[in-house]
Formats: structure tokens, sequence, C-alpha cells
């Protein structure tokens, strides 16, 4: 089975559902590519803010985790919602 890039899959999901934390698109991603070396933390972080600074996706809400840890939550644009024909 093959897979779509990590970054359309971020895109994907931000798109399907608005309001998603970059926690919980980390752990559904290390659940889809297990074998992957980029989906960690710091490898999604990079990917949110390359997104974000294309104007695919925009920060709709920022707070702290338990752990002291921020916890951003993302939407699509209506950039990216218009550029989803080419990644699905």
């Amino acid at each position: 089975m093959s897979q779509i890039p990590v970054k359309f899959r971020i895109v994907q999901v931000i798109s399907q559902i608005e309001g998603v934390s970059n926690q919980q698109i980390l752990g559904m991603l290390k659940i889809e590519y297990p074998l992957d070396r980029s989906v960690h933390e710091k490898g999604v972080e990079d990917y949110l803010l390359t997104l974000k600074a294309v104007g695919l996706i925009e920060l709709t809400n920022v707070t702290l985790n338990n752990k002291g840890k921020l916890k951003q939550y993302y939407k699509i644009t209506d950039y990216g919602a218009s550029r989803m024909k080419y990644i699905s």
C-alpha cells in the first residue's frame, strides 16, 4: 500500500478535522508512518510551520498541556481547501 507524503497527509488531516492539535497529528502520524524518520515532534512542527508559511493552514488556538508543552490547534485556510483537489 502506498502512502501519500507526510506533509500532504498533515494537510489532509487538518482539512478533515478542524481544530486538530499538533499533538493529535503527531499521534496519528506515528501510527500511520511508523518507519518514517521525519515523524517526530520536531519534524511535525517543521512541517506545520512550512504549511502555515505558505498559507495552507492557520493557527487557531495555543494552550499548554499538562507537561508544559505548547498545544497548537490548526485549521485549513480557504486557499488550502482550494488546493485539496491536488492532494486527495
